[in-house]
C-alpha cells in the first residue's frame, strides 16, 4: 500500500510543473520538436535550470566533509563516521565519556525545508542566515538550512518535498545526545557548516570512495531503448533521482512512470521478497506489487565507514551501492534499470 502511495505522489509531484517539457524520442537522443536542447533535449526555463544546477551542485558536495573533527571532539569519542543509508548523508557515532551510552550527529544534504507556519519549528538565525530550528524531546534536535541562496525569478512549483516554490536546496543537521543539551551541540554544527559554504568540501576530495556519488541519475533519459518516447520530464529536485513519463508499444497501458533512485542499502537489510533475473551484465532484484514494481540493481562493492576496529560500528556501516527503479511493471522496470545501470557505471 505505501509502496503505491508513492507511484501515486511521484504523479502529482511530476503534474505540479512542466515548464520546459516536450516529447522527445531518446533512442536517439533527438528532439521531436525543433526547441533547444537545453538538457537531455528539453528546453529548460531559468527556473528549471535552477532546479537542475541545485541538485549537481548537492551531488559535487561531500556529506561528511561538514562533520568536522574540532566539533566531534567536542561531543566524545568518535565511533565511526559513514555514508548513512543514501549518497547525500553522513553520520557520526560519539561515545560522550558521561555513559555508556551512544550519542549521534548527522547530516542530510538532500533535507526538506520547513514551511514558515509549521509549529514544530522555531525560526532561528545562525551568522546572518535564517533556519529551521525542531527541538524535539528525548534529547533529540534538528536544524535545517539553506546551502543556496534563494531562486531570484518565477517560481518553479514544488517539485516533490524537498523543495518549495523558491527551490531553495536544503540540508538538516540531526543531534542525539542521551544527557545533555542536543540543540546547542546541533547550533555548532550548523555555525560550522554554513561557514564551510564558501568553500565547501567537494565529493572529488572525500575520504570515502563512493561509486556513483557525482554521476547524474537523469543522464539515462540519453540512453532508453530506442522504442522509448519520453512524454514529460521534470527538472530533478533532489540530486539523486530523477522523475519522468514514457510511452512505448510495448508497454501494457501505453504510459509508465519511472522513479529512479540512487541509494545505499545496509546489506543486511535488503528485501528477501523479491524475484531475481538476470539482464545483460546484471542481476535485477524485482518486487512486484498491485500496480507497481521495484527493480534493484547493485552496482558496485560494500562501502565501508571509520574506523572499523569496532565490530559492531564496521558491521552497520558496511553499505551497497544500489540502484532503485519504479515503474508500473516489472518488465518497464527491469528494463530501464539495466539502461541506468549502463550510464552509471559507463
Amino acid at each position: 500500500m505505501r509502496r503505491n502511495w508513492l507511484l501515486a505522489g511521484v504523479a502529482l509531484a511530476m503534474s505540479v510543473s512542466t515548464s520546459g517539457c516536450a516529447v522527445v524520442l531518446l533512442g536517439s537522443a533527438s528532439p521531436a520538436s525543433s526547441a533547444p536542447q537545453n538538457r537531455y533535449g528539453f528546453e529548460m526555463s531559468e527556473a528549471d535550470r535552477y532546479l537542475a544546477d541545485s541538485a549537481a551542485f548537492v551531488r559535487s558536495l561531500d556529506p561528511c566533509g561538514f562533520l568536522t573533527e574540532v566539533d566531534l571532539a567536542a561531543l566524545g569519542t568518535v565511533v565511526q563516521l559513514r555514508p548513512e543509508g543514501e549518497l547525500s548523508t553522513c553520520s557520526a557515532s560519539l561515545k560522550p565519556g558521561r555513559s555508556s551510552a551512544i550519542d549521534s550527529v548527522s547530516i542530510d544534504l538532500n533535507g526538506y525545508q520547513p514551511t514558515p507556519d509549521d509549529p514544530r519549528f522555531e525560526q532561528i538565525t545562525i551568522d546572518g542566515e535564517q533556519v529551521f530550528l525542531e527541538d524535539s524531546s528525548r534529547g533529540s534536535c534538528r536544524i535545517s538550512f539553506p546551502l543556496r541562496a534563494e531562486f531570484d525569478g518565477a517560481g518553479t512549483g514544488t517539485m516533490d518535498g524537498f523543495l518549495t516554490e523558491s527551490g531553495r536546496s536544503f540540508a538538516t543537521i540531526d543531534v542525539y545526545r542521551s544527557d545533555a543539551d542536543a540543540c546547542a551541540a546541533a547550533t555548532t554544527v550548523a555555525e560550522t557548516a554554513l561557514g564551510l559554504l564558501d568553500d565547501p568540501p567537494l565529493r572529488a576530495d572525500s575520504k570515502y570512495n563512493l561509486p556513483l556519488a557525482m554521476k547524474d541519475p537523469c543522464a539515462v533519459l540519453e540512453h532508453l531503448p530506442a522504442t522509448w518516447t519520453v512524454d514529460r520530464w521534470n527538472p530533478p529536485a533532489a540530486p539523486y533521482r530523477c522523475h519522468f513519463t514514457a510511452s512505448s508499444s510495448t508497454f501494457e497501458d501505453n504510459l509508465v512512470m519511472l522513479d529512479v533512485t540512487l541509494t545505499y542499502v545496509d546489506a543486511d537489510l535488503r528485501s528477501t521478497d523479491s524475484e531475481t533475473v538476470r539482464q545483460g551484465n546484471y542481476t535485477v532484484d524485482t518486487r512486484a506489487l498491485d500496480s507497481s514494481c521495484f527493480a534493484d540493481i547493485v552496482l558496485g562493492n560494500p562501502v565501508l565507514g571509520m574506523p572499523e576496529n569496532d565490530d559492531s560500528a564496521a558491521r552497520y556501516a558496511r553499505t551497497v551501492p544500489t540502484l532503485s527503479v519504479l515503474a508500473d511493471d516489472c518488465e518497464s522496470a527491469t528494463a530501464l534499470a539495466v539502461a541506468a545501470a549502463d550510464v552509471l557505471t559507463g
